[in-house]
């Protein structure tokens, strides 16, 4: 009687802790699974491509960027996503998209051309002014575990995809409670016939589960929770949500550090087109790759991936989820993934960082990585594909040139919008496409010379101009608290007394020390952190000369004054965050204060003109069409710089080793190379300048009024002509020498 007593109160009791097990496991399942199957990383998108009448792009370009988004040539333009050629035409099949400002809904449009300008564009009414293409996405906020996903909604999956899986991974789906005995015991006897493991026993709802849930061990304890998990899922939700679910979770593959899960990434990152554009072979393949991501990776084993492709294919054709037709066309087609799996809406995870940046302060990670946010960025894949190839291109030439050991150097750079601040590319090394140093945002390297303008700018402010006098002869200074420090220019000469102009074109070392202390550096260094929103930490004269380490993301942000002509523009990733409904969150409108006066920026601005044309960046073919710049090299030719302008976009380049050791560059011979070849892929949009009527010519070498005829001269902004003295023997006269030049002619 007593054992029976025992018996029944242990048996009481284990169900009891079973009862509460399932309960606790039916709790957390469900809340689990409702908070995570509707979770959506906001998406990140870039610029888009505006298209109107005068822009300069031929029929080529624009069909290298309709394949960057997935567009497919097809003759009969059957659906949203496509493109034809027609004579000197294009006519495209423009996708539905909402945009910050409205839903813009798919339409045909034809895109006439005129050498390597747009003539023209028709719609289904006439003519179009202006309409953008669809722009790519770029990135996303996905949770810290590196699981990245498109989510997609019941209505937004293919049948045949749907109706695939069960066909494929579990034909009673429909009809079990979670688990499947005869799925069990099927895949037992054909991996006992095998001697190896061929097929799996686990329904949709138990790889659900284990994706959500479990751990991957094979232990008979997590086979158990796996099928008690399915079974409560199978009650408690319905087999659309289920199946839903697992269509947005299934592992597919990976990309560097971000795992691709779910259909709609697959599409993405495969073929480069939305789930829904996927033809009948495409969807085979992301069918094959389910049973092993790695073993049917299409990239590593095409061939593998194929055969299986094409078995699944005849399996969708006899269960009647085919036609003849479609199957024959399917298996006659090619593999047919993405050459290379970033090439279309491609992961810029340099850039992406300086969109974490801005919006951390504003959003959780919560809110970025489920609440479904829609962030418009302005990087334009275009400019940023131009540097990252110039970037990797030109290190590769430098490298071969100067018998450095391959893969050694790295580099930085940055290209924004002059007036508005808006990064349109943004390079943080020579692999572009890979996570690591972010080298533009957070290398702090000493900047060289590119430091003067600061120096110089705050002599105009104080009384001088261009032509004003500065001595270049040898200095030892002795700082409070320093070692005594001689200064030498970069050459090892002295040049006796010289105009601002030519001490700061040719970055002479000592004339700069000479008008620095003359100036003050406590006030030189105001200036600078008033510019530059950067407090300097090296208190020593030595700071005139680039002894400041600095960001290239800091120092375009410090030449985006000059760039902008006397106005602070931050630089800015960001333009808008919308929520997953289009509503939009916030506006990140570009900031505008002057912070210095016109005239002293046209004169700082005509300075940088001539430094490219006569000074240290005369090697550039770009010299003299229009820009404006400054190279810069750190001590022992272990750091080059360039910093230049247009009259649309301003540019930062670094070149360097992540070790700090020499490299031997000076900032022509290694950044400006890196320049040259990004400018070579953009062109150059020449400064404009409005004429002035203190404009000057003067000699290049001396500061003084001279005539074209007998001197090498530049024309200079000077405030008061007629104190400044005639170059001997020139044969000026007064009106000549009051002529309005607007650039100089040489």
């Amino acid at each position: 009687m007593r054992l029976f007593k025992f018996g029944f109160y242990a048996s009481l009791l284990v169900s009891l802790g079973v009862v509460g097990y399932l309960a606790y496991l039916d709790r957390t399942i469900t809340k689990t699974f409702e908070g995570r199957r509707w979770s959506v990383p906001a998406q990140v998108y870039a610029q888009p491509l505006e298209l109107y009448a005068g822009a300069k792009l031929n029929r080529a370009a624009l069909q290298t960027e309709l394949e960057r988004l997935g567009y497919q040539q097809n003759a009969n333009l059957p659906n949203p996503g496509t493109f034809k050629k027609q004579g000197s035409e294009l006519q495209i099949y423009l996708r539905a998209f909402r945009f910050m400002e409205r839903q813009r809904e798919s339409q045909r449009i034809n895109v006439q051309f005129q050498g390597n300008y747009i003539a023209g564009i028709q719609g289904a009414n006439g003519d179009v002014p202006l309409i953008r293409l669809d722009p790519a996405t770029i990135g996303s906020f996905f949770p810290s575990h590196g699981e990245d996903r498109i989510i997609l909604k019941p209505n937004e999956v293919p049948p045949l995809l749907a109706q695939g899986l069960k066909a494929i991974e579990d034909r009673n789906f429909d009809k079990h409670v979670g688990f499947s005995v005869r799925g069990i015991l099927r895949a037992f006897i054909v991996n006992l016939r095998a001697g190896e493991r061929q097929q799996g026993g686990s329904t949709l709802t138990q790889q659900l589960v284990k994706s959500y849930f479990l751990d991957n061990r094979r232990t008979i304890e997590r086979k158990l929770q796996e099928v008690a998990m399915a079974v409560i899922l199978d009650a408690r939700f319905s087999k659309q949500d289920l199946l839903t679910a697992y269509i947005n979770e299934i592992f597919l593959g990976q990309n560097g550090n971000r795992a691709i899960h779910g259909f709609g990434l697959g599409a993405q990152f495969y073929f480069n087109k939305p789930l829904h554009e996927l033809a009948a072979d495409e969807i085979a393949t992301l069918l094959s790759i389910i049973r092993g991501p790695s073993f049917y990776n299409p990239f590593r084993h095409p061939q593998r991936t194929l055969e299986r492709r094409n078995r699944i294919l005849g399996i969708l054709h006899n269960d009647g989820l085919l036609t003849q037709a479609q199957f024959e066309r399917g298996i006659q087609q090619p593999i047919g993934v993405v050459a290379n799996p970033t090439s279309g809406g491609a992961y810029y995870p340099a850039f992406m960082d300086q969109v974490r940046k801005e919006l951390r302060a504003q959003y959780n990670t919560a809110a970025l990585s489920s609440a479904g946010l829609r962030i418009f960025t302005t990087i334009k894949p275009r400019a940023q594909e131009a540097v990252q190839h110039a970037v990797s291109l030109t290190l590769n030439q430098i490298e071969r040139d100067r018998s450095i050991d391959g893969g050694v150097l790295q580099a930085a750079a940055l290209v924004a919008d002059s007036q508005t601040g808006e990064i349109h590319a943004l390079v943080g090394g020579r692999k572009g496409r890979v996570d690591g140093f972010n080298r533009a945002l957070n290398a702090q390297r000493p900047v060289g010379s590119l430091i003067k303008p600061v120096v110089y700018l705050t002599a105009i402010e104080s009384g001088r101009h261009l032509a004003s006098s500065v001595v270049d002869e040898p200095v030892t200074l002795h700082p409070r608290g320093g070692e005594p420090w001689t200064p030498k220019n970069f050459d090892g000469e002295t040049h006796g007394e010289l105009p601002l102009i030519r001490a700061l074109a040719q970055s002479l070392n000592l004339a700069t020390v000479h008008l620095g202390m003359d100036i003050g550096l406590e006030l030189i260094q105001q200036r600078f952190q008033n510019l530059s929103g950067h407090q300097p930490r090296n208190p020593y004269p030595s700071f005139l000369l680039g002894a400041e380490s600095l960001s290239p993301m800091e120092m375009l942000a410090l030449y985006g004054n000059f760039a902008s002509g006397g106005f602070h523009t931050p630089p800015k990733a960001v333009v808008a965050v919308l929520d997953e409904n289009g509503v939009p969150l916030t506006h990140h409108p570009f900031s505008l204060q002057q912070t210095i006066e016109s005239r002293h920026a046209s004169s700082i601005n005509r300075a940088l003109e001539i430094a490219m044309a006569k000074g240290t960046g005369r090697s550039s073919p770009y010299a003299r069409q229009g820009v404006a710049g400054k190279t810069g090299t750190s001590n022992d030719n272990r750091d080059s710089w360039f910093a230049g302008f247009d009259n649309s976009r301003v540019s930062v380049v670094w070149v360097g080793r992540d070790d700090n050791a020499i490299t031997g560059l000076t900032g022509a011979s290694g950044a400006l190379r890196v320049w040259n070849a990004m400018t070579r892929e953009q062109g150059v949009d020449p400064l404009v300048h409005t004429p002035a009527s203190d404009l000057l010519e003067v000699e290049f070498a001396t500061g003084l009024r001279a005539a074209a005829g007998c001197a090498e001269v530049v024309s200079i902004p000077v405030p008061n002509p007629s104190e400044l003295q005639i170059k001997p023997g020139c044969g000026i006269s007064d009106n000549l020498g009051r002529r309005l030049r607007r650039w100089f002619d040489s």
